[in-house]
């Protein structure tokens, strides 16, 4: 690996654990180090940017294709070059925690691929982000453990995408003078200086799937440090692939400049309309006609949802690249009927606006609350009536509440209530739990004037790495 530039050391703070040095080398660390250094300033820019850009819709600002990319969306010609490696074809992914049975069971070619992720499945606790490392470290030399069943034909590596954290976060236990890395660029990292080169001689390679992003910058970012990361470690230039889950409204608007950003990169694109909702809400919920249908089914067939799957699987036909992901098996390739801004925003508030039950609303802080729980317990996954319920819907449901709040449907008072009542419910069920940690954070994200995440990096820091005074 080649070494060019000087950095400076990251300090670890997180506290040490079983085989934690068998990821934490110091030559890890300085690959990690390098990529973070020199990256840090655009990455601080790009996340003023979307503050900017939110700020400029919750004005009233339009949102439209951008007119400065007009060339890149009317040219037919350019492709996103072809996977010399990989998963290729239209898929299914499943997406799951960074555990040692997410690893054992990734299928073979050809069927669905798991996705170890970093971001929403499991909490990003300390030992659950060196846990999942561990366990792609053993996957990729074929170490991993089979549950009882036998080895695979050949030892095989099998192909398991990783979702990294977002770019709004920061890993507080790795600190360059003082400062956070970047948790999107320390999982990218780790990942890729155990297992890129093991991949490669299995006859395979790292696959990422990229959340979050709102723009094509943002994808012009990642490109730049999957050109630094193949150079550092001295591996073919388009080695790594990404799919890159369209998850955010301004990136549906960017879908062709994003795939052309990530055009040497890319394998795909891929829906995910539960946080697409979570991010319409978000950006349009204050809105008075931006209120979404009664229920989350009859959101998600609503005709705006069903624009941007056609979007995006016309996008990846037109560009040589597969559509995965919730809705594109119900979606034919269209004609050529284009899809219109007016389309991608055409929700439209129901005439009478009624407002929800008491029993919808007492159901959706139920599940927000386990939800907010499960991740303080350093779990990714909430448990209502025993039945596993995935970050993206009770993300969802805990967006649908602040925007009943924002729009008057649902009074302050009266959501405060419940959640009191839901609290002690919980803590009922469950002793030494984190249900009073749960209910601030749960009421505090769903009182304020903008819909945040839930793991911003204030709760990142304050209840999973410097826990408040008193918490369980």
């Amino acid at each position: 690996m080649s070494t060019p530039e000087t950095t400076h050391p990251i300090e670890v703070l997180g506290p040490p654990g079983d085989r934690h040095r068998e990821i934490l080398t110091p030559e890890a660390l300085d690959f990690v180090a390098r990529l973070d250094t020199a990256f840090a300033r655009r990455h601080r820019d790009l996340l003023t940017a979307r503050r900017h850009r939110a700020d400029s819709l919750v004005s009233g600002h339009p949102l439209d294709f951008p007119r400065a990319t007009s060339a890149v969306r009317d040219d037919p010609n350019w492709r996103v070059a072809a996977a010399a490696t990989g998963p290729t074809g239209r898929r299914v992914e499943i997406a799951g925690p960074s555990d040692l049975r997410t690893a054992a069971d990734a299928p073979g070619p050809g069927s669905e691929a798991p996705i170890t992720d970093f971001e929403e499945a499991s909490s990003p606790r300390w030992e659950n982000i060196l846990a999942g490392h561990l366990t792609l470290l053993d996957t990729c030399a074929r170490h991993a453990p089979t549950h009882g069943r036998e080895p695979r034909p050949g030892g095989v590596v099998p192909a398991v995408a990783v979702r990294p954290r977002g770019w709004h976060l920061e890993e507080e236990h790795l600190r360059i003078d003082g400062r956070p890395v970047s948790a999107s660029l320390v999982d990218v990292g780790l990942y890729f200086f155990h297992c890129a080169r093991r991949l490669l001689d299995a006859g395979s390679g790292p696959c990422l799937r990229l959340t979050g992003l709102e723009n094509r910058f943002e994808a012009r970012l990642w490109n730049d440090v999957f050109l630094r990361a193949q150079d550092l470690l001295g591996i073919p230039r388009g080695t790594i692939r990404a799919t890159v889950v369209i998850d955010t409204v301004t990136a549906a608007f960017e879908m062709e400049e994003i795939l052309y950003e990530l055009r040497e990169h890319g394998c795909g694109l891929a829906t995910d309309p539960f946080h697409y909702l979570f991010s319409v809400i978000g950006a349009f919920g204050h809105r008075t006609p931006f209120l979404l249908p009664d229920t989350t089914e009859a959101a998600l067939t609503a005709p705006f949802v069903r624009a941007y799957a056609e979007l995006l699987v016309r996008t990846c036909h037109r560009r040589g690249v597969r559509a995965t992901g919730d809705l594109t098996e119900i979606t034919r390739v269209p004609g050529d009927t284009p899809v219109r801004a007016a389309d991608l925003l055409s929700v439209h508030r129901p005439d009478p606006a009624e407002a929800p039950t008491r029993k919808q609303i007492r159901a959706a802080v139920s599940l927000s609350l386990r939800h907010v729980e499960a991740w303080l317990s350093g779990q990714g996954t909430a448990f209502p009536d025993g039945r596993p319920t995935g970050g993206s819907a009770a993300e969802l449901t805990r967006a649908r509440l602040w925007q009943w709040r924002r729009q008057r449907l649902v009074s302050p008072t009266g959501l405060r209530a419940l959640i009191d009542v839901e609290s002690a419910a919980l803590a009922r069920e469950r002793s030494g739990t984190h249900v009073t940690e749960a209910r601030e954070v749960l009421e505090r994200t769903l009182m304020g004037d903008e819909l945040p995440h839930l793991l911003t990096p204030d709760t990142y820091r304050r209840r999973l790495v410097f826990p408040v005074e008193g918490s369980a």
